[in-house]
């Protein structure tokens, strides 16, 4: 399932990203990256249309801060959900021009969207394919569905679990000490909720999950090659790191990056490039 590449999300188009694109720092999770990749799959879906006539929903957008945001600062109308009350508040205070809503995707009228986002959220889901099929009600035609998730064997998921079980926060404190020292600057979470992990994808398991429900695969990328909390305690304020971490995802296999970002259209409005 390695994808032909279309987007242009190399290190170089990244400090290129054109006028009005949104604005993100990158950061060891590759957020910079899937910024630029809903803008790029939203200007070739919809090449004549400006940003400030598109219509983005984000499920699950937690506060907002690294990804509804920065589409709203660009000009795409968006609309946020998340069952998360405390990151739905933080989102209002930091945005008022994204409509965020508190409860779930079902609960919203049922208005039609250009590009629908369910970002770093099936992992959190006993039951992911319902939501899937909650969202796609909201998916307007033609219209775009961008996904991503980790990489349910990949660096992130063992750096997790390895982090967990060696309770891993005062070593790191210590290293962080001796790497970073005198660098104390956090980014801003994108979400107040610490839910776990409690599905691990692989890409077929996607695969079957997409056709299942009538969807077309447009692109698939790598996020970023690590980002698991013992290499962002490390090596997550260091740019070159962070840049060049990002960019080599997208030489790699799909099976060896930390996550994956998916595009998808209904199976009657494209051509899968796959096929």
């Amino acid at each position: 399932m390695q994808a032909q590449a279309r987007y242009p999300v190399s290190i170089e188009s990244m400090s290129d990203k054109g006028v009005g694109a949104p604005q993100l720092g990158e950061n060891l999770w590759g957020y910079g990256k899937r910024l630029l990749f809903v803008d790029t799959a939203l200007r070739l879906e919809f090449p004549g249309r400006a940003r400030s006539e598109l219509r983005l929903l984000d499920i699950g957008c937690g506060n907002g801060s690294q990804l509804a945001i920065p589409m709203a600062h660009a000009g795409y109308q968006v609309t946020g959900v998340d069952p998360h009350l405390a990151s739905i508040q933080r989102g209002r205070r930091l945005a008022p021009a994204v409509n965020f809503f508190h409860g779930v995707v079902s609960d919203l009228p049922r208005n039609q969207f250009d590009c629908v986002v369910i970002s770093e959220v099936l992992e959190h889901l006993d039951a992911p394919e319902v939501l899937l099929l909650d969202a796609l009600p909201y998916l307007a035609e033609p219209g775009i569905l961008v996904v991503t998730v980790p990489n349910g064997y990949g660096e992130f998921e063992l750096d997790r679990r390895l982090y967990g079980a060696l309770h891993g926060e005062k070593l790191i404190g210590w290293l962080r000490s001796i790497f970073r020292k005198g660098d104390s600057s956090e980014c801003l979470a994108g979400s107040e909720d610490q839910s776990p992990h409690v599905q691990r994808f692989t890409l077929s398991r996607l695969r079957r999950m997409f056709d299942r429900n009538g969807l077309l695969l447009i692109e698939c990328r790598g996020t970023s090659v690590v980002s698991g909390p013992m290499m962002a305690h490390l090596f997550g304020k260091f740019h070159i790191f962070v840049r060049l971490n990002a960019a080599l995802a997208d030489h790699l296999t799909l099976a060896l990056v930390s996550g994956w970002m998916f595009a998808l259209k209904r199976k009657s409005s494209g051509r899968d490039i796959h096929r």
